[in-house]
């Protein structure tokens, strides 16, 4: 491969060499851990281009250290080489865009997404230790944040924008107050999808607590669990409820099919198990049926047109299909405001967008139809490849969880991103990105599935030093 070629006469030359033997690269995977640590972190509160900057530094850091490391390969999994083929599409479809440096924009957005991603799977696959401390983190911060969501939607905090109908709603305190948290900028739908793509890292959190049988721990990651489901809920987002739903019946089936394994079969699975589940479906319904203000803002889903929101969306679905048709193969290049000069063409007076409101949609608009199966079939990829590394008997229960984790990941942030594009947001890619570089550099290495190999002890030990330290 030509790029290895380079890679290795490059490592033999002098400069790789003093590179190599100064303070810098020697502790170069800390100095990387941190600055990934300061993107994660920096979701919560900075503005996107912040986040993008620290991205971006994290990707540069990866490449110097591939380049510099003797040894170093640069080898694809399939999997990535079908999201090289996506980018190659989109990069075909920057081309052909009528507003080029609009589209150029929106292209080095994605970029540096996707540079994230590719840089995180090479990290975390050289540093696999580091991988539980940030699952650690990313609970941490829901926590915080679903905290801030229910204080902003008990004080009843002031909505900063138009976020609702409610002229169906006949008791005005049934409408639900929407927390936005910290995020920037402010926005509920924003706040909700980061919940959503984040909520899986909790599911992983619980399940490491549970294998170390530490039950303060599985405490601590019930009850964040818990205060960001409520979180969800506090920020009305019908989107984010379709998100939380398709992560519910994930996660359901997913037990329901481990105690059938275990008992043989659902007759024979012990009364307490039954009970559980029965009471998690009651504490959703009761959620459901006995909070007004949440009841109403679902029940708004069924009314369609009726509903000025929806209306809204059902308006821009139109113009957007359209805007498809006729741009099938190339589309019209990515980029949001590359996507409203051209909305203009197609849009109904009075109903102006930022987007397609749909993920997939969105993705088909802005770079064609190529693109848009190229990119899921990315996806699908992986959800099989999970679903493989699930069935081996050999891999490791705290693997397993992880690699689950990336499963409801993808499963509940596409589910809301049928009727919602905060999914574009940084806030969300970072997260999304993470849990799919999580997944690849467990079940992946060097462009080959891996073979399930027993390595609990190390993450054992690398767990109860973590507790301990933290004092749980």
């Amino acid at each position: 491969m030509f790029i290895n070629a380079l890679l290795a006469r490059f490592q033999k030359t002098k400069l790789a060499s003093i590179l190599k033997d100064s303070l810098f690269f020697n502790n170069i995977d800390e100095i990387l851990f941190t600055v990934l640590i300061a993107t994660i972190i920096s979701t919560t509160f900075m503005p996107t281009g912040v986040i993008g900057l620290l991205a971006i530094i994290f990707a540069l850091g990866c490449f110097f250290r591939a380049i510099v490391k003797t040894g170093e390969t640069a080898e694809f999994s399939f999997i990535n080489k079908i999201l090289i083929f996506y980018l190659l599409i989109v990069i075909i479809s920057l081309m052909g865009s009528s507003y080029f440096m609009l589209s150029l924009k929106g292209i080095l957005k994605t970029f540096v997404y996707i540079a994230f991603y590719f840089a995180s799977v090479y990290f975390l696959s050289e540093n696999r230790k580091k991988i539980i401390p940030l699952v650690f983190l990313i609970t941490g911060i829901m926590g915080v944040e679903s905290v801030i969501a229910i204080m902003q939607n008990v004080s009843h905090i002031e909505a900063i924008a138009t976020w609702q109908d409610t002229s169906n709603v006949v008791d005005p305190t049934h409408v639900i107050s929407r927390a936005y948290g910290t995020l920037l900028p402010y926005n509920p739908n924003l706040l909700a999808g980061y919940l959503i793509t984040g909520i899986s890292y909790i599911f992983a959190f619980i399940g490491i607590a549970a294998f170390n049988k530490d039950k303060k721990l599985m405490l601590t990651g019930a009850s964040v669990f818990l205060l960001t489901f409520l979180a969800i809920f506090a920020t009305g987002c019908r989107g984010a409820y379709l998100g939380l739903f398709a992560f519910i019946f994930t996660l359901f089936v997913a037990v329901l099919f481990l105690l059938k394994k275990k008992f043989g079969s659902f007759g024979q699975i012990k009364t307490k198990y039954k009970l559980m589940l029965s009471g998690f479906v009651a504490f959703l319904m009761g959620i459901v049926l006995f909070v007004p203000s949440i009841t109403q803002r679902i029940l708004s889903i069924f009314t369609l047109r009726k509903d000025s929101s929806i209306s809204f969306r059902m308006n821009v679905y139109e113009a957007c299909y359209q805007m498809f048709l006729d741009n099938k193969f190339l589309g019209i290049g990515v980029g949001n405001k590359n996507f409203r000069e051209i909305y203009g063409l197609y849009m109904k007076t009075g109903f102006d967008a930022l987007g397609a409101y749909s993920v997939p949609l969105e993705i088909a608009v802005e770079s064609g139809i190529f693109a848009f199966i190229s990119f899921f079939a990315f996806l699908l990829v992986i959800i099989y490849r999970i679903i493989k590394y699930l069935n081996f008997k050999g891999a490791h229960p705290v693997h397993k969880i992880l690699v689950f984790s990336a499963l409801l990941t993808i499963i509940s942030t596409m589910a809301h991103g049928l009727f919602d594009t905060v999914f574009f947001r940084p806030q969300l890619q970072i997260l999304f990105w993470l849990n799919l570089a999580i997944f690849h550099s467990i079940v992946i290495k060097r462009g080959r599935l891996k073979k399930a190999r027993l390595e609990g002890k190390t993450i054992f030990n690398f767990i109860e030093k973590f507790r301990k330290k933290l004092n749980f």
